[in-house]
């Protein structure tokens, strides 16, 4: 497949490009909101087809070492599937998005190193890319730079088993919407101390975010595995219950102490330029 790739510095560049994904969207399909502008940003990388089909694009913008750049990227295809479908049938990607993926990095790079940064960093997209950009790391000889985060879970929610000698928490329902269902871990004087919720819709149950302050991993733990037990009651046909947890060390240890087990690790990768 011939790729075309060039670098657009223009501030509107990458809205011009939402608005030309969207209208390749099925007619009656919600447009998302795209990105805002962000500060630093040096320009953006697009890749076409030979006939002038977009690809995908990858904004470059200062990060948070200054001597490194970082870039996020997007493949055309792959977020019209997951705009319309929810999800993306195939994660791992194909030898052309792959392709796309690393003349991308290659432009964002050039144009990270005119612009002086030694290095350039990404974040591995998680369950919807993280193969493609292992396999684009190991094309470019780039490196992972350190760990971001994990998912935890259980993949057989009927088999799970509470571990014996949790502490005793006190919760209550979290308030919650269409969908989503959560569960608070209190204080002695009945303060919210922590908080866990999901959407649940379907047979996975994937919990983005825990938030907490000031509780022990013990106590933590307690209140994931009542979690649990509790979505396992109100929904018997949910088969998986997973959690993101982005270097959190108490997060971590409650999860484990819930005998939640690591299936994934989020990376940054980076290129020395």
């Amino acid at each position: 497949m011939e790729i075309v790739v060039k670098f657009d510095r223009t501030p509107r560049a990458e809205h011009q490009l939402w608005q030309e994904l969207c209208a390749g969207l099925p007619a009656g399909t919600p447009e998302p909101a795209g990105s805002r502008p962000r500060p630093g940003t040096l320009g953006v990388a697009t890749a076409r087809s030979g006939d002038g089909a977009l690809l995908g694009w990858a904004p470059v913008f200062t990060g948070q070492e200054p001597k490194a750049a970082t870039v996020e990227w997007l493949l055309v295809t792959r977020e019209r599937e997951r705009i319309v479908h929810g999800s993306v049938a195939d994660p791992d990607g194909t030898g052309d998005e792959e392709a796309a993926l690393v003349a991308l990095f290659r432009a964002a790079a050039d144009a990270a190193r005119a612009a002086g940064f030694r290095a350039l960093d990404w974040l591995d997209r998680g369950d919807t890319g993280a193969e493609l950009d292992a396999r684009a790391a190991a094309e470019l000889e780039a490196s992972v730079h350190r760990e971001l985060g994990r998912k935890w879970g259980v993949s057989a929610l009927a088999r799970w088993q509470r571990p014996g000698g949790m502490p005793a928490v006190r919760t209550r329902r979290a308030p919650g919407g269409t969908g989503w269902q959560g569960l608070e871990l209190l204080t002695a004087d009945g303060r919210t101390a922590a908080r866990i919720a999901a959407v649940v819709a379907g047979p996975e149950v994937y919990v983005e975010k825990v938030g907490h302050h000031g509780v022990d991993a013990p106590e933590l733990g307690s209140l994931v595995a009542d979690f649990v037990e509790q979505v396992r009651e109100d929904h018997p046909s949910v088969e998986s219950f997973q959690v993101r947890e982005q270097d959190d060390e108490v997060l971590g240890a409650a999860l484990k102490s819930a005998k939640l087990r690591i299936s994934h690790r989020w990376w940054q990768y980076r290129l020395t330029l």
